[in-house]
């Protein structure tokens, strides 16, 4: 669709390899088409819409994503931003998608013939193996996060977590360092600019840049 086109170029300032941007345009297609039947996104929201709040907003941090990452676990995948977004752009890296939903499944599957990278899943384990990273957008709070990963997170787990206001990350992170008493030390939250909208975004790195 046209309005992909007029944002590419925003996609490339923004880290998209220009190789990956006709994979991208497959993904956002397929997403925007099956969503009529899965409800993966709100039905009420527009082609564009979907490009400016979901797809530009999960690439606001590219340039933070860590480069050693090799295999990357995705919690709450849902229609895949971002986790079926970055295992397009980070060809080299194994995406392991964690979701419940049956339907959503099967939608991530299909997703494979543009990401042969991914492997879809359902629940997430209480032991994450040889993981070196857990990206999560829209999924639940950081305490709940780091509690249903607990012993990934003792065995110096690393976090990419797409946030919004910062209100209500401090909350989170406030309950989150009752639980996890040396969490102070190892996270930080680094403020996002949208260069289209007038939105508050943020990324919580839990332990990536302080290992």
């Amino acid at each position: 669709m046209k309005y992909f086109d007029q944002r590419s170029q925003l996609m490339l300032e923004l880290g998209v390899p220009a190789e990956a941007l006709s994979r991208i345009q497959s993904y956002i297609d397929l997403l925007w088409k099956s969503n009529e039947e899965l409800n993966l996104i709100s039905r009420k929201m527009t082609y564009e819409e979907l490009i400016d709040n979901h797809l530009i907003d999960c690439l606001l941090p590219l340039k933070f994503f860590p480069k050693d990452a090799i295999e990357v676990a995705d919690f709450g995948s849902g229609g895949g931003l971002p986790g079926v977004l970055y295992a397009i752009i980070f060809t080299k890296v194994k995406y392991h998608l964690f979701e419940k939903s049956p339907k959503k499944q099967e939608f991530l599957q299909s997703c494979r013939s543009i990401a042969p990278n991914l492997q879809v899943n359902g629940d997430i384990p209480l032991d994450l193996k040889n993981i070196d990273l857990v990206t999560a957008r829209a999924f639940k709070p950081v305490d709940v996060i780091l509690d249903m990963s607990r012993n990934y997170y003792k065995n110096n787990g690393s976090y990419f977590l797409l946030k919004a206001r910062l209100e209500k990350i401090q909350e989170e992170t406030d309950l989150a360092k009752k639980k996890f008493k040396d969490l102070d030390q190892n996270i930080q939250v680094v403020k996002l600019h949208s260069p289209i909208l007038e939105v508050e975004r943020n990324l919580v790195l839990i332990n990536t840049t302080t290992k």
